[in-house]
């Protein structure tokens, strides 16, 4: 009798149990799986200092040269400033080693050292302190922040502009052949974006393939989706192999920390 109650009793308690986490589960109080590890999460904190710049880029072999094992910085400066990363004050210089006689940074390009992120998704905080008018190139309506995806070359990449100057977020497609720095653009999406400029803003951009070679790109600000473009090989074969990630700016000083890249 006794062993036939112990079984009857942990009967119930299993049924209780199973029933609790029913109901947990109906109000969205499942326990939650753990986030991805990021593939790619550098280290842009602590003192103030010049982490690399298209100094370094040019001239990897020059004494005094900051070279990152994280990144290639082919245009403008990379430091960090107050604990978080900076593009510095824009201007039309060429920097030196120390980019103590200028940034470069009014045209900014930066792309991960690694080149193996395929379907991945890349999140980062982003402040947008403001634009310039004289860089080294004229103004235009681009000018801004863009993220990069799946870099292959300057001529070859899918690009997101996240902030614009005309108030557009844009999902584009790079291919070889053209007059914009050897290549051309293709626009797979865009939509209405207000830059709250000295604000921070936290992006994530995610890029995956599906069947029959299909590439999608969506944009979530703050946990929302604001964006989402399908590339179907319409405007020229889809970029399917693996690249470098990274960020562009155009005549503008911007923040940025938080940067990661994780598989989806």
């Amino acid at each position: 009798m006794h062993r036939q109650n112990g079984r009857s009793r942990t009967g119930v308690r299993t049924a209780l149990v199973l029933a609790v986490v029913a109901v947990l589960a109906a109000g969205g109080w499942a326990v939650r799986a753990r986030p991805r590890p990021a593939m790619f999460a550098p280290r842009l904190s602590g003192p103030d200092r010049l982490v690399t710049n298209e100094f370094a880029h040019w001239n990897p072999q020059t004494p005094g040269t900051r070279l990152s094992r994280d990144w290639d910085v082919s245009s403008g400066s990379l430091f960090v400033h107050r604990g978080v990363a900076w593009s510095g004050v824009p201007d039309a210089s060429a920097p030196d080693a120390g980019s103590t006689r200028g940034t470069g940074s009014s045209v900014f390009r930066m792309t991960t050292r690694r080149r193996d992120f395929e379907n991945v998704a890349v999140s980062l905080r982003l402040r947008n302190l403001g634009l310039t008018t004289a860089g080294r190139a004229a103004a235009s309506e681009i000018d801004g922040v863009h993220v990069f995806l799946r870099w292959q070359s300057p001529e070859k990449l899918y690009v997101v502009s996240l902030n614009r100057r005309d108030g557009l977020m844009v999902v584009k497609k790079k291919l070889p052949g053209g007059n914009a720095n050897g290549g051309t653009y293709y626009t797979l999406g865009q939509a209405r974006y207000a830059v709250p400029y000295g604000r921070w803003q936290v992006f994530r951009v995610r890029i995956g393939t599906s069947g029959g070679g299909l590439v999608t790109i969506t944009v979530t600000r703050d946990g929302r989706e604001v964006l989402s473009a399908t590339d179907d090989g319409t405007e020229g074969a889809a970029i399917l192999n693996p690249g470098a990630v990274g960020l562009r700016g155009d005549n503008c000083d911007f923040e940025f920390t938080g940067f990661r890249v994780t598989r989806t």
